[in-house]
Formats: structure tokens, C-alpha cells, sequence
């Protein structure tokens, strides 16, 4: 899929350590040109947009250059584990990658969490279906759309929900939705279009790729009751954003700057406009347990080709995080 610039998503996937790419915020102005070192920040790949406006918006506030780059978390957590890197700032999603980094002694600081990403029903414009929610989705004649073998939270994590609604709300949604599916994808980004285009009415995803520029507005969007993603056990840890200093930088103290500004103000006013709910935001209240989530070890994985009852015990098993 095709981004802004004609630049393909799975490009800038892929543009991470040899190949990165390089965001000079503030550069429009030579005033705010400075010689030296930049601010290197990684982050995952569903930041991408948000930390776009981020960046710029720190960059000029500080005066600062900044080398930004975007990939799937598990391997910039696997790249960082692996040697020294210079690298300033880490932002991404929750995983197991954090916990290698603090084994590793590659932290300057305790990862913060600044943001959540839970998931939401995304519907058709004006809802012609009527869905106020997850029971709606098993509804005869509602055609929905997954993407069972993408990567979290677009995969198997959407299953969990479905199983958790199944035992929260009622019986029979996980079923339902299933049955009623017209098309399956290998990616959350190909969700959309069906959606948009009439040829599906519903989905689940996370809100920040329901607000991404190609496709804010041209959906509505129902939220996932806060019960049913705590009942998720270890896909939990697919919600909370987390940001931290790295050891390796050479820019740490300007890093530590950038940490408080994503937690604090600039953060809670950049983040909402790309379907994080901020800490400090009102409409993070429902979720505000979700902050307090430990970085857990267990991985959300793929189970293709897995029994719906392998699914419930896998995730059984697991147990819901431990509380700090």
C-alpha cells in the first residue's frame, strides 16, 4: 500500500539500522540548523505518522536535528539487545523486546508509557448496519473482514477480543463474526477498502491505523469495552506504547527531553490527532488500567491453522499480567 510521497509502507518497514530513514525536523529554517550530533529515535511502525508530526513539531521547539526511523518493534529491540547502538530514543510497542533491553543494560531510564492503542470496531461512514457492538458482528447479513495472519494487534490478538467478548458479553460473537466473514487478508492496512468501498460493513483494528491519513474519515468508529481487552490476558501487552532513553546515544540528556515532552503536553496534543489515547488525555480514562500493564515475557503469537479451543487455552494459560 502506497503512502503519502508514493513511498510503500513496507518500505519504510523495512528502512531500519543500514537503510534509515532520515527526518531532519526543523530544517525548513536555517535558524534552527545546529551542527553536532542529532536525537536518533527508532520506533515501530504503527508510530510512524505520529511520531512524523512529533518529531517536527520537537525538533523546531528544541532546535534540534532529528534521524528518525521505522520498523517492526521486534527487531529494534532484537537490533538494540545485540551490540551498542547509537541510538537515542525508543519508541514502540509493548513486547518482550523491552525486557531483553533491560537485561541488556541498554536503558538510561524505565520505559514510560505514554499512550495506548487498544482496537476498535471500524464500520462503514454514517453505520448503515446499525452496529452499536461486538454482539452486532455475528448478526446475520453483517459482513465482516479480518486478517488472521497479520501481525499484532492485527492478527491474532483480534481473535482474542472476539473469544473475551464471547465470555464477557455473550456467547457466540467469535462464531458469528467468523461466519460472517467475506474476505480474509494477510495484513491489518487491507482491512480498509472493503470497508470504505461497500464491500463489507465491519472490522476490528487499532484506532491508530484507523486514523491513518489514508483513511481518517472515511470510517466510523465504535469503541471495544474496557472489560473485554482486560480479559485478553497476554494480548494486553499489544496495547500500551512505551518510550525510554537509550544508554548508547550520544544525545541522552536531549533524549530525556524527548521522553517528557511525548509524555507530557506535546505528547497528549500530537498523539490523539493519530488514534493514541494519550495519558494525560479525558478519553483515556477507560482505559486507564491499561497504563499500569508490566512488560511480560509472553508473546502474542500467530496460530494459524489452531483449534478455536487451542486459542482459549493458550491464552487461559497465560493468565492475565501480574500488577505492579
Amino acid at each position: 500500500m502506497a503512502l503519502e510521497g508514493g513511498i510503500t509502507r513496507r518500505a519504510v518497514l523495512q528502512a531500519m539500522i543500514g537503510g534509515a530513514v532520515g527526518l531532519w525536523s526543523g530544517c525548513g529554517s536555517s535558524r534552527v540548523r545546529r551542527r553536532g550530533q542529532p536525537l536518533v529515535v527508532w520506533s515501530c511502525g504503527g508510530s510512524y505518522y505520529c511520531l512524523l508530526e512529533f518529531n517536527k513539531r520537537f525538533g523546531e521547539a528544541e532546535s534540534c536535528r532529528i534521524v528518525y526511523s521505522s520498523a517492526p518493534v521486534d527487531n529494534l529491540t532484537t537490533a538494540l539487545a545485540e551490540k551498542p547502538r547509537n541510538v537515542d530514543v525508543l519508541v514502540g510497542r509493548s513486547g518482550p523486546g523491552w525486557l531483553d533491553l533491560v537485561e541488556k543494560d541498554r536503558l538510561a531510564d524505565e520505559p514510560q508509557v505514554f499512550a495506548l492503542d487498544p482496537c476498535y470496531i471500524v464500520v462503514a461512514p454514517g453505520n448503515p448496519r446499525g452496529i452499536r457492538g461486538l454482539p452486532d458482528l455475528k448478526r446475520p447479513g453483517v459482513r465482516t473482514v479480518h486478517a488472521p495472519t497479520a501481525s499484532n494487534p492485527s492478527g491474532i490478538v483480534v481473535d482474542l477480543i472476539l473469544m473475551s467478548a464471547d465470555e464477557v458479553l455473550e456467547p457466540g460473537i467469535w462464531d458469528g463474526f467468523m461466519d460472517n466473514a467475506v474476505e480474509v487478508f494477510d495484513c491489518g492496512w487491507k482491512l480498509f477498502p472493503p470497508i470504505v468501498e461497500g464491500r463489507a460493513d465491519a472490522t476490528i483494528a487499532r484506532l491508530s491505523l484507523a486514523m491513518a491519513p489514508q483513511f481518517r474519515g472515511k470510517v466510523d468508529l465504535i469503541p471495544i469495552p474496557a472489560e473485554v481487552l482486560a480479559n485478553m490476558g497476554k494480548a494486553m501487552n499489544s496495547i500500551p506504547q512505551r518510550v525510554a532513553t537509550l544508554r548508547d546515544g550520544k544525545r541522552t540528556d536531549l533524549g530525556r527531553k524527548y521522553v517528557a515532552a511525548l509524555v507530557g503536553e506535546l505528547g497528549a496534543e500530537v498523539c490523539p490527532k493519530h488514534g493514541y489515547l494519550h495519558r494525560l488525555s479525558q478519553q483515556a480514562e477507560p482505559y486507564r488500567e491499561f497504563f499500569s500493564i508490566p512488560i511480560s515475557r509472553e508473546r502474542t503469537r500467530h496460530c494459524c491453522g489452531a483449534s478455536r479451543q487451542a486459542l482459549i487455552e493458550s491464552r487461559r494459560e497465560s493468565g492475565p499480567p501480574a500488577e505492579q
